[in-house]
């Protein structure tokens, strides 16, 4: 949990800055898009399938948001769309990031990416991306069958409220059994070595935006999250441990959540969140609104995986430089690309394909007369005031 500081002194101050930087990596209210969602009734359906799959916090609220998201119809979009909402009880405040309708690695990435500009913005920089792959759902499969073995094998050294677990979901027995600091942990197997290739080429992909990001990380086996809801990643973003201080802190938590929607609407909608946790002081909106800011004259387009890796470092470059830009990482064809730039009447296009990332540039286009020029990233934002 996010702890007050000379940057956070109250829960305004947290949500205002998680407010602005989400807004400039492209999150939207969520209010703004499922209109009914800052009031929402949950239907009898709803609660049943909260209570039926025990889904509790973070989980409850990304199952009400799927729900919202299926009732509006935009399950058939083809573009993803990234949302962003807060919601409070006495002790805490959670501000959560979602991207729905994206089954590429750049989901994680754009999450993570926001999350750890967020957590920098608010003076906290000591931070670790502590991250497991869980595999798809036949990875998944395959290792429930054999964490169940175990668990049965050794079932009379379980706590009891381990074996009540069991009965509902093997994922939470086993994050009961870590919690509580268990031996059979240990010997437990664990879901890395039950990855399938698409499994292991997908956390392998994460891994690479994480380096080409410069983020620090490390595999941990025993976050492995709900097995009602989450699949292929899960991760936690924690501040490490100092010499007098042992526990760490985790400051935000979240990975895929493929499953959610398969299993509680019967609808394949990949999907993707993270949820930031603050101490609770002073008053807190329903809504924020981010600030204010010119509207953008660029958009930031990309062409290629290798392009996608160095795009996040660039757009944060750029967001220090203060430079408002629109980016669409979540589309894959340079024609959706330019055509959102035009619906949006952007005048100019900052375009980086492979050739473009190995050379560490981009090209910046003005999508009227079609002129272009070749740009260094590190000229980049002096560049764009001038235009």
């Amino acid at each position: 949990m996010i702890a007050f500081n000379n940057r956070v002194k109250s829960s305004d101050d947290f949500l205002k800055s998680s407010v602005d930087i989400a807004n400039y990596y492209g999150f939207l209210p969520i209010s703004s898009v499922l209109n009914e969602y800052d009031k929402p009734k949950r239907s009898q359906k709803l609660k049943s399938v909260i209570q039926h799959f025990d889904y509790t916090g973070p989980e409850i609220e990304s199952a009400e948001v799927m729900r919202s998201y299926i009732a509006h119809g935009f399950a058939k979009l083809e573009q993803p769309t990234l949302f962003y909402s807060n919601t409070s009880d006495k002790e805490q405040v959670n501000f959560s990031l979602k991207v729905i309708g994206s089954k590429k690695t750049i989901a994680e990435a754009i999450l993570l990416k926001t999350t750890l500009a967020i957590l920098d913005e608010l003076g906290i920089s000591n931070t670790c991306v502590y991250i497991n792959g869980v595999g798809d759902r036949d990875s998944t499969a395959r290792y429930t069958k054999e964490l169940n073995n175990y668990f049965r094998k050794h079932i009379e050294d379980l706590p009891g409220s381990v074996r009540q677990a069991m009965k509902k979901d093997l994922f939470l027995a086993y994050n009961d059994l870590f919690l509580r600091k268990h031996e059979l942990c240990k010997g437990a197997p664990n879901t890395m070595q039950f990855l399938n290739e698409a499994s292991r080429i997908h956390l392998r992909e994460i891994l690479e935006y994480l380096d080409g990001m410069g983020v620090r990380y490390e595999i941990d086996t025993s976050l492995i999250g709900s097995g009602n809801c989450h699949t292929k990643t899960f991760f936690e973003i924690r501040e490490e441990p100092s010499e007098d201080r042992k526990e760490y802190t985790v400051f935000a938590s979240g990975g895929r959540f493929d499953e959610l929607s398969r299993r509680a609407f019967r609808q394949e909608i990949p999907a993707a969140g993270v949820t930031l946790t603050c101490e609770r002081r002073g008053r807190v909106n329903k809504k924020y609104e981010a600030k204010k800011t010119k509207k953008p004259r660029v958009c930031f387009i990309q062409l290629g995986f290798d392009a996608k890796l160095k795009s996040l470092s660039v757009i944060e470059t750029l967001r220090k430089s203060k430079v408002p830009v629109y980016q669409t990482l979540g589309y894959e064809r340079l024609t959706d690309q330019l055509l959102l730039a035009q619906e949006m009447q952007i005048p100019y296009a900052v375009i980086m394909g492979q050739k473009e990332a190995l050379d560490g540039a981009v090209v910046v286009r003005d999508l009227d007369t079609r002129s272009q020029k070749t740009v260094l990233i590190g000229d980049l934002p002096a560049y764009l005031r001038t235009i």
